[in-house]
């Protein structure tokens, strides 16, 4: 059976879109009602019928640790010391062949990499981006961005998710459903959607390539004096903790120095709650003004942002434009901050 079905699907061209799925579903999936083609976001997932839900679940073993892949003769695989048996690994590759690594994403890749390469220096030198990488394309660099954009962290591992990964972003749909796997489902007049996460416009658009408005905006990573202290900020979502609904850096103090994970600091749905919560996690710190912290970080975070708009001026690539366009949305985000409420029993006395 399994030799039968390598055999089809190698063999057959074009890709055979069904036969993937029926060996996703043999493996423990299930795939209902989808189909791939082209739309205002580039390649996704459509259903075949709009009236009939969709039901995409990918099961806990076609969920490939990222540590176990690498690209080999210009191929993205499974390495051979991984875990994963033969029927799966025939799976990932035929996927990865037919449908995303082989079928377009690579030279995706390849395009997204140049274009950093080839931003002017001035704008590199202005662009409040943490860790950014300007080298020429390369095969390291493309599998590096591959894992980065279509990936999920499941438990302590970030893992590639086959067929699941052609779904496009949107911030008013529904994130993954995470119970025994990875699973995109409900009922789309047009095509599947699935929100990516938490992050912010300005991360979507430096890590995913586009520009989309969220409804949060977090601060640019920092480092500087305040009072007697140097303050870090980084964009990492951990560590944290979730509290009557309330999403809460844990802040660390060692010696002077005064850590924060990140940092929220605009809410267009509710534009009390950064200051609110900035107030209530800096409480047990050695911090004698928030208040005044908090200005001051919002007021680095418009400098920079306005600093790159400056030195982006009349630099008319699409790349540059969709940057551009991220960066004053951001800006327009981070203005929603204002007053400040109490906080919940629970969150008040954590």
């Amino acid at each position: 059976m399994r030799q039968r079905f390598i055999a089809r699907l190698f063999g057959k061209k074009p890709p055979d879109w069904g036969a993937l799925l029926a060996e996703l579903c043999a493996l423990g999936g299930t795939a209902e009602n989808i189909i791939v083609r082209h739309g205002p976001r580039g390649r996704g997932v459509f259903p075949l019928n709009p009236a009939n839900p969709v039901r995409l679940h990918l099961p806990p073993n076609l969920l490939v640790n990222a540590e176990d892949t690498e690209i080999r003769d210009g191929r993205l695989v499974i390495k051979t010391s991984a875990p994963i048996e033969a029927r799966e690994r025939a799976f990932f590759d035929c996927y990865q062949q037919d449908f995303s690594w082989g079928a377009g994403v690579l030279d995706d890749l390849w395009q997204t990499q140049l274009a950093w390469s080839r931003l002017p220096q001035d704008i590199r030198d202005a662009l409040p981006v943490d860790g950014a990488d300007f080298s020429e394309p390369s095969e390291a660099l493309r599998h590096k961005h591959y894992v980065k954009t279509r990936s999920i962290i499941r438990g302590a591992a970030r893992v590639i998710m086959p067929v699941v990964e052609l779904v496009n972003h949107d911030s008013a749909f529904p994130g993954y459903g995470s119970q025994d796997g990875v699973a995109v489902g409900g009922v789309f007049e047009g095509e599947v959607l699935v929100n990516y996460g938490g992050g912010d416009c300005w991360g979507m658009a430096t890590n995913y390539g586009f520009c989309n408005a969220r409804n949060q905006a977090h601060s640019l990573p920092g480092n500087f004096k305040f009072e007697d202290y140097c303050i870090e900020i980084c964009r990492n979502a951990e560590p944290s903790k979730r509290i009557d609904g309330y999403t809460m850096p844990i802040v660390s103090v060692e010696d002077n120095t005064i850590r924060f994970p990140f940092l929220t600091l605009g809410n267009v749905q509710t534009p009390h709650e950064p200051r609110s919560i900035f107030l209530h996690v800096t409480k047990n710190t050695p911090i004698r003004q928030p208040d005044a912290l908090f200005d001051l970080i919002h007021h680095y975070n418009r400098l920079l942002f306005l600093k790159f708009l400056q030195a982006s001026e009349g630099h008319a690539t699409p790349f540059v434009a969709m940057l551009r366009s991220a960066a004053y949305q951001q800006l327009t985000t981070l203005s929603s901050h204002w007053g400040t409420a109490s906080l919940p029993v629970n969150a008040a006395n954590s």
